[in-house]
């Protein structure tokens, strides 16, 4: 690989998920994997990385850009398949330096406990109606909502989540109509899920099972489980790709159902 010319965009990450910052320690090598219009996965010695710029908001497996032109410049020149080289916190490719030397960790706001299942249940029924004003038609949002789905996802949505519920209320095995929602969606979206959907889907569900999802889903649960407005995290939650944000809590809410039922 050649070493990046001296005009190389230069993209100072600002924060960086702690979930993935922790694994990075080590890493000497990687590729690029996807780049998009507004942000692009690296891998780093098999750890996934997304990377953009502000709006793309915290999580743990993004890496956050300042510099909306950085980020433009670096997207224009990135390739995929390209390798990228170096030694914590410095990794480079063509023409871009990735620099994680100022990076601040990043880590999600986690509920206080104990959390009151009276005040879940308050929490779930507001989420519920806020979000009946604002489904969008593709997704899994009508399952926040609690209402009937009319897109393609309707019936097997309904299925997984029932089936969700089932299982937590004592079933030992995940029921197939459970197993079915892995890959089920148009988007990006644990042996099942390396062969069932895409290697990002796979590094976001692997971070999810250690208990850390994005910001704008975080806040969500904030609000479940304290009985808070939902307006500013729903707007929040809306933002996040297609229907990636909604599809996350519809999975949350699903669970949180699940529980003020129990």
């Amino acid at each position: 690989m050649s070493l990046p010319s001296d005009d190389a965009a230069g993209l100072i990450v600002a924060r960086i998920g702690d979930f993935a910052a922790g694994r990075l320690q080590r890493a000497r090598e990687g590729r690029v994997r996807a780049v998009f219009e507004r942000s692009a996965y690296v891998e780093l010695d098999g750890q996934w990385i997304c990377i953009g710029g502000e709006r793309l908001g915290c999580g743990p497996l993004n890496a956050l850009v300042t510099s909306a032109c950085a980020i433009n410049r670096a997207l224009a020149t990135l390739v995929q398949d390209r390798p990228l080289r170096g030694t914590w916190p410095r990794f480079r490719t063509d023409h871009t330096l990735l620099d994680f030397t100022r990076a601040k960790r990043w880590h999600p706001t986690l509920p206080a406990l104990p959390i009151e299942r009276a005040c879940v249940a308050r929490g779930v029924a507001r989420m519920q109606r806020a979000a009946r004003a604002r489904i969008p038609r593709d997704g899994l949002a009508f399952v926040v909502a609690d209402v009937s789905g009319t897109g393609a996802l309707a019936v097997p949505g309904v299925a997984a989540a029932s089936a969700l519920q089932t299982w937590l209320a004592g079933g030992l095995t995940p029921p197939d109509a459970l197993r079915q929602v892995v890959g089920l969606g148009p988007g990006l979206t644990l042996p099942l899920c390396e062969r069932a959907t895409h290697p990002v889907s796979v590094a976001h569900l692997e971070a999810a099972a250690h208990g850390e999802g994005g910001e704008a889903l975080h806040a969500c649960l904030l609000a479940l489980a304290n009985d808070r407005d939902p307006d500013g995290a729903l707007d929040a939650i809306a933002a996040v790709g297609h229907t990636s944000g909604w599809d996350a809590l519809a999975g949350a809410m699903t669970v949180a159902s699940a529980i003020v039922r129990d």
